[in-house]
């Protein structure tokens, strides 16, 4: 009988951490507690290192934060990024299919792009002065040429790297090209394409950040480098930690896309 009392509390005891303790949020929790503890010791025990804003100054200076203006900040960094992300979409996507898909199209078009590519996106703010009269049109032109890359880049990867088999299978049931690009062939690679717009993502909101340095036009860069010019630090981190916060929400977003175009993974 205790025996039998003893399993069942066991049985009963494992059934609730089942039901009760998420254990990756526990995990994921507690990276976040090591990174603060790991900040607040080099901070105090590293001499040059004492400028910094400990943890808990930046948390206060999160009660001082000026709402309306961080916000209107933030909104226009967001519209900076997704224009230049979706115009490089727009350009970027049908150009990676065509240099993946077709031997024709790579010969004609990724010489040249493979010489551009390795220009660094801020190579180009000089001749973008030129380009673009607006000063709103030069950062989102940067953000644009950041995003391009990766998408062509993972795009062609994704199609040229399809496995073998699936356009052999689709012959056999009689698909044309154009049908086995768009039923076969562009399922497969949706994984690797998705993972590039999260690349492009990230690049966009790094060169956003540096362009509205630059441009004192607004936005979070601005932000940042307003408060480091009157020695603002903590408002400096703080702004930092929503840039972050930022860019994570929009990789989650992609993420839950692509999860909807790869459903197709969920049944094998």
């Amino acid at each position: 009988m205790p025996n039998q009392t003893a399993a069942i509390e066991s049985q009963f005891w494992r059934q609730l951490k089942k039901n009760f303790i998420n254990w990756s949020l526990l995990r994921q929790i507690l990276s976040f507690v090591l990174f603060l503890g790991l900040w607040s010791i080099i901070v105090v025990l590293v001499n040059y290192f004492h400028q910094i804003p400990t943890p808990k100054a930046v948390l206060m200076a999160l009660f001082d934060l000026p709402v309306s203006v961080v916000f209107i900040n933030i909104l226009k960094s967001l519209a900076r990024v997704l224009a230049g992300f979706f115009l490089g979409i727009l350009i970027g996507f049908p150009m990676g299919v065509a240099i993946g898909y077709s031997r024709v199209a790579k010969n004609l078009i990724f010489p040249a792009f493979e010489m551009i590519r390795p220009i660094p996106p801020i190579a180009w703010i000089p001749l973008s002065v030129l380009f673009f009269v607006h000063n709103e049109s030069q950062i989102v032109f940067l953000t644009f040429y950041g995003a391009f890359f990766p998408i062509v880049y993972n795009t062609m990867g994704g199609i040229s790297e399809a496995d073998i088999r699936l356009p052999r299978v689709a012959m056999s049931f009689g698909l044309n090209k154009r049908q086995m690009l768009w039923k076969v062939i562009l399922p497969a690679a949706m994984p690797q394409i998705f993972t590039g717009m999260k690349l492009a993502m990230g690049i966009t909101w790094i060169l956003v950040v540096a362009a509205e340095m630059m441009s004192n036009n607004g936005g979070m860069g601005y932000y940042i480098w307003y408060n480091h010019t009157v020695m603002d630090y903590p408002h400096v981190v703080l702004g930092m930690g929503i840039i972050g916060l930022c860019g994570a929400i929009c990789s989650i977003g992609i993420s839950w896309v692509g999860n909807y175009f790869t459903r197709w993974q969920r049944i094998f």
